[in-house]
């Protein structure tokens, strides 16, 4: 798209979403974004006298929103800017800049805060806020100073996402009038003025102001063009002065019939601009459009169809005070479209039920239904209606990414972790620095109290285990050929296979320190080691005799930094752990058996839980005959995740591509040997 087709018939055409210059790149569909330079060098083209420029857009990036503002504010000639339709987010930061500022009778401005994501640090994440706050408060000042508010005012209003109709916008000073229409182009045609067209449907309902007067460009074309009215708040003092109409050109004779082609599309054109807000806003459907488009219905009768169709459809007994909606019902669209990918049947997805990738690309494209596919689908790619493009997010790439971290979340923790039979609750880390899993023990026998009251000091002292977690992740590209292709069982295959490469993950980390008796780093010493006193000094086999040397190695471990010969712990162990090749042997000795004599008893059989773990045996490079005992009261391994990242996540690394979405799907987990006396190995035999 080059800066010559933002100008049509003299006139400057912002339709579109608002991209960085460095985004253009990315874009190749025409009609759907504009840019900086591109306003620039069209600026260039059409000279330094005035220019009016005619905006239609849901905004997008606002740095830059805000360079096109400052352009059109620094025009030798001046501008008038006139919203047809919608200037949303960056977009109201543009129709600042007017030297006029217009608005069409159905058209609406929105203004709120800017938005934006991080990922790092606690003080990253609120140096990033301070950073968007700051900008927050530059941006009112734009408004306030265009508006006559304060900035303080204008802050309150951005917080809370405001809408404007077109008398609104004029009489909180975001506007400076209403551009007037031609009777015959407009769809209420048959009133005499825009107070008896709102008189007419007053008890239908809300939502009639939606189509009042909105005339589509095609529509335009073929009718005079209508000369712009300035309508000022009560309170104006300065008149302003009638505009003067612009010269005709001489009519020029013809005997050509107008060519009918062109009039259809011209009507199937004008049909959808007309309808294309309503239907992304939801209250109304495409196929209600299609319909009319099938039935060859002129644009004056559409526009009061749907006009009336969208009445029937509120609540009645609506105010007709301005307009103000909220994100809620953004909200829902976008969590009804996540639900119905992740195939629940409930809750707002209950409207989306059925949804594919290809179908929602599409109409999240929005607009006019192209009959070539693959274009409609790369435009829904890039499509920001919903999010606003977020620091190059688009509505496609952050429904994807949500499906695949929903999912993944969800088959992880459905899956098992047999790693906890050795480790005890998380601890956080706040960085990727080693932690310290501290013991603290000593001598804490009570004493006797001395005559005079005096107690007898207690000594405390410390041991540290040294604690790193690590990040893990791979990428994953969702590819336009997968859209195309409606691959639907990627969002389940991907995150399935994610959920298990995350917990295998924290599986191989634990058992490989368990398995491979990892040094502790207080004393340099095996976490299974004849000093610690829990290694058997003679292997054997798991047996009555075996166990209970183990158990009583394990009665008798003393508290960490006691002096005292009677500070027993008293540990007592309730899981056998054993790998493959003792599962049978492991269950056998836990079975309850009545024995035929006395001498023949089990007594540990019901106080411990034997458990098979595969990464212990010597397929994995363990052992096939080492067999352990461990406390759940002291597990030997302790673990961490990296705070806020307790789960598996994928986040969008490149949201704003057509030809591929890419996320990063990573894990931040880490583990560490730190107690040798709640555990206890045999080699067996």
């Amino acid at each position: 798209m080059k800066a010559t087709d933002l100008i049509v018939g003299g006139e400057l055409i912002l339709s579109g979403t608002v991209l960085l210059d460095d985004y253009v790149g990315y874009m190749y569909e025409e009609d759907i974004f504009f840019a900086p330079r591109m306003v620039r060098e069209a600026l260039q083209i059409m000279g330094e006298g005035p220019v009016t420029v005619r905006v239609n857009s849901g905004g997008g990036h606002v740095w830059a929103g805000e360079q096109i503002r400052a352009i059109l504010a620094a025009h030798p000639g001046g501008t008038t800017i006139v919203v047809e339709g919608l200037a949303a987010s960056a977009a109201s930061m543009m129709f600042m800049a007017g030297t006029k500022r217009l608005m069409s009778a159905g058209s609406q401005i929105m203004i709120h805060d800017p938005s934006g994501f991080v990922f790092g640090t606690e003080a990253e994440m609120r140096r990033e806020a301070d950073v968007i706050g700051a900008s927050a408060n530059t941006y009112a000042a734009v408004y306030a100073s265009a508006s006559g508010k304060t900035p303080e005012e204008v802050r309150e209003i951005m917080k809370a996402e405001t809408w404007y109709g077109p008398e609104d916008a004029v009489a909180h000073g975001f506007a400076d009038g209403v551009a007037g229409e031609d009777a015959a182009a407009s769809p209420l045609m048959k009133f005499a003025t825009m107070e008896a067209a709102r008189a007419a449907f007053m008890s239908a309902g809300a939502g009639y102001e939606q189509l009042l007067s909105r005339v589509p460009d095609a529509a335009r074309r073929s009718t005079p063009k209508p000369k712009e009215t300035l309508m000022t708040t009560p309170t104006t003092t300065t008149p302003q002065p009638a505009p003067q109409p612009a010269p005709q050109p001489a009519p020029q004779m013809t005997t050509q019939q107008p060519d009918p082609v062109v009039a259809e599309r011209a009507r199937v054109k004008g049909l959808r601009e007309m309808a294309a807000p309503h239907v992304a806003s939801g209250r109304l459907m495409q196929a209600d459009v299609d319909l009319l488009i099938d039935d060859g219905t002129s644009l004056a009768d559409a526009g009061v169809k749907l006009m009336a169709q969208m009445a029937a459809a509120e609540a009645p007994g609506c105010s007709h005070s301005p307009a103000r909606i909220t994100r809620d019902e953004t909200d829902t669209r976008m969590e009804g479209m996540i639900g119905a990918l992740m195939k629940k049947t409930d809750g707002p997805a209950v409207d989306y039920r059925g949804l594919r990738l290809k179908r929602m690309a599409m109409d999240l494209a929005g607009g006019p239904r192209s009959y070539d596919e693959a274009a409609q689908v790369k435009r829904g790619m890039t499509a920001t209606t919903m999010m606003g493009g977020a620091l190059g997010v688009s509505d496609f790439a952050y429904i994807t990414t949500e499906v695949m971290k929903r999912t993944l979340i969800e088959n992880y923790n459905r899956r098992a972790a047999s790693w906890q039979l050795v480790t005890g609750a998380p601890i956080s880390a706040a960085d990727f620095r080693e932690l310290h899993a501290v013991r603290f023990g000593g001598d804490f026998q009570l004493k006797p109290v001395g005559e005079n009251g005096e107690y007898k000091q207690a000594r405390l002292v410390d041991e540290a285990e040294g604690l790193k977690v690590e990040r893990r992740g791979r990428t994953i590209n969702l590819t336009f050929e997968a859209v195309i292709n409606d691959d639907m069982g990627a969002f389940q295959r991907i995150p399935t296979e994610f959920a298990t490469a995350a917990r295998l993950m924290e599986s191989s980390m634990v058992w490989t320190l368990f398995r491979t008796n990892a040094k502790l780093k207080s004393d340099n010493k095996a976490l299974f080691h004849a000093d610690h006193g829990n290694l058997a000094g003679t292997a054997a086999a798991i047996s009555v005799a075996s166990v209970a040397a183990a158990r009583k190695a394990m009665w008798e471990q003393r508290a960490f930094g006691s002096k005292d010969g009677d500070d027993f712990l008293s540990i007592e162990p309730d899981r056998l752990i054993v790998p493959p090749a003792l599962e049978l042997a492991a269950m056998q000795f836990a079975a309850a058996i009545t024995p035929a004599k006395n001498a023949d008893a089990n007594p540990f059989s019901n106080s411990l839980t034997p458990s098979t773990v595969g990464n212990l045996g010597a397929a994995a490079g363990g052992s096939d005959t080492s067999w352990y005992l461990v406390s759940s009261e002291l597990p030997p391994i302790q673990h961490a995740y990296l705070e806020g990242y307790e789960a598996p996540t994928v986040e969008t690394l490149d949201g704003m591509n057509p030809d591929v979405v890419t996320m990063n799907a990573r894990h931040i987990f880490g583990a560490a040997a730190v107690e040798y006396r709640g555990a206890y190995k045999n080699a067996g035999a």
